[in-house]
């Protein structure tokens, strides 16, 4: 068994047929059929069924696939990281926590080097996952946010990782609604009050010890579980649901109907918003140019209190 017969079998079952797979990869249906006949041999069941209508993939051979997408994706991160470096090619890899302003940042940067050959990556993920991704080198950079609660444990694991932390603002807690929501007009919103509203939180993995929300509301009836940004945002845009966060919201995000207001903090917590890399690792131009553009851009989202 090996990864390129994974691979084939993979694109063959995104496509539904071993001739569209064939073309994306640039390479012959035979070689493909060969792959996954050999693939199937070894593993003693069928992948796909095939027939005059195309290739379906099998129940068990849809679980196999599944379960081999973290090896692929694995293999081609290790790839990119030890593969030989294309001078020519300008390449940022950057991961952060659901932060509207480091796409605003991206975008800002493509727009820049759009004569350019480059080659960026954003991977909008958890806090942990962003930091074992400058760990890893997966990621030059990450941008997280930090609450008091774990300041002291997380500045530990820094210092165990050999990583560095800038701090570049501070945020207390506020309410992401949308502007026709009932309690839209409040110049502070009560925690009570919310409990009459469905809550927007970002899922993560149970195993996870960095929680991504910056405050809870304990025996909540309605919650959202979201993994992505984007998701959240429309939720909020079209329902009553509210997300607690930041505050941070570009602009120019495309969700023009979309506030956010304080929330009653009594105990005065706060947030502070960051970005991680490597001690031993001096950031490459790109990366400064990107870090540089952040910062304009979280000035225009920042909140004010």
């Amino acid at each position: 068994m090996n990864l390129t017969k994974i691979y084939y079998a993979i694109e063959v079952s995104k496509t539904g047929s071993i001739s569209k797979a064939a073309k994306k990869l640039y390479t012959s249906q035979p070689a493909i059929s060969m792959a996954i006949n050999d693939l199937e041999r070894e593993l003693g069941f069928k992948i796909f069924k095939r027939s005059n209508a195309g290739t379906q993939t099998t129940a068990k051979g849809l679980e196999y696939l599944i379960k081999c997408q973290d090896l692929i994706k694995k293999y081609k991160e290790i790839q990119r990281q030890y593969a030989p470096i294309n001078k020519d090619a300008n390449e940022l890899s950057v991961s952060s926590q659901h932060f509207n302003f480091a796409v605003s940042a991206f975008m800002k940067l493509i727009s820049l080097h759009k004569d350019q050959v480059f080659k960026f990556y954003l991977k909008e993920t958890t806090s942990l996952d962003a930091i074992r991704n400058v760990e890893n080198d997966y990621s030059e950079i990450a941008f997280i946010y930090i609450n008091d609660s774990y300041k002291k444990a997380i500045f530990d694991l820094f210092r165990e990782k050999s990583l560095n932390y800038t701090s570049i603002a501070q945020v207390i807690p506020h309410v992401f609604l949308n502007k026709d929501h009932p309690l839209a007009n409040k110049e502070v919103i009560s925690i009570e009050s919310l409990y009459d509203y469905p809550m927007i939180i970002y899922e993560q993995d149970e195993s996870e010890i960095l929680p991504e929300e910056f405050i809870t509301l304990p025996n909540h009836k309605q919650i959202i579980y979201t993994q992505d940004r984007g998701t959240s945002l429309g939720l909020i845009s079209n329902t009553k649901a509210f997300n607690i966060g930041t505050g941070c919201i570009h602009p120019n995000s495309g969700y023009d109907n979309i506030k956010t207001i304080r929330l009653e903090n009594p105990d005065n917590l706060s947030m502070d918003i960051g970005y991680v890399y490597k001690t031993q690792r001096r950031l490459s131009p790109l990366c400064k140019q990107y870090l540089s553009l952040i910062k304009k851009e979280l000035v225009l989202c920042l909140p004010d209190f």
